[in-house]
This record gives structure tokens, sequence and C-alpha cells, in this order.
């Protein structure tokens, strides 16, 4: 015996999630560091003036990330510091590493 199940849409594309934690971590260190350049509350992107797409991966990428192309004040940002990296948590404690 088969039954159809309304609720299941196999036929339409799956919905990307996104999560913003990482864009706001790397937009404070932004703000914390830079706040001349990225300290502006009206600028999109959290207020750094950057698509919140490269503000998610902006960890991970270099000053010379064709990404950071148009925003050559993050380029130079990236040159004077490295963002913070994503730390592990451990299993069987369940504190960061």
């Amino acid at each position: 015996m088969s039954e159809e199940h309304p609720e299941n849409h196999s036929d339409e594309p799956a919905r990307q999630i996104r999560c913003f934690t990482r864009a706001v971590k790397n937009a404070r260190y932004l703000q914390q560091h830079d706040p001349a350049n990225f300290g502006n509350d009206r600028e999109p992107g959290l207020g750094t003036g950057l698509p919140v797409e490269i503000l998610q991966r902006l960890h991970l990428l270099t000053p010379d990330a064709p990404e950071l192309a148009p925003y050559p004040t993050v380029s130079d940002f990236l040159n004077r510091h490295s963002m913070p990296k994503i730390r592990k948590w451990a299993k069987a404690e369940g504190h960061q590493q």
C-alpha cells in the first residue's frame, strides 16, 4: 500500500540555509580593529559595507582573493591583521579547544 505525503516536495529545489553567526563575528572583528573603516551602522553588511556572503567567508579569504577586489580597504586590513579562525569543539568535554 502506497501513501502519498503532500508535505514531501521532492520536485522543489532545496532552500539554502545560511548561518549568520560567522558573518556577525567577522563583522565585529573588523569593527573592533578598524572602526574608522568598518564602524558605520548605516552601511549594509552589518555595518561593514561588505556583502554578508563575503562576511561569512572572510576568515577563509586571503588579501588577494578575487572576491575582495572591489573592497581594497578589506584587502589592506587582511594584510595587516589575521582574522580569527574557527575553533573546534572537543567531543568529550564539550569545551572549545
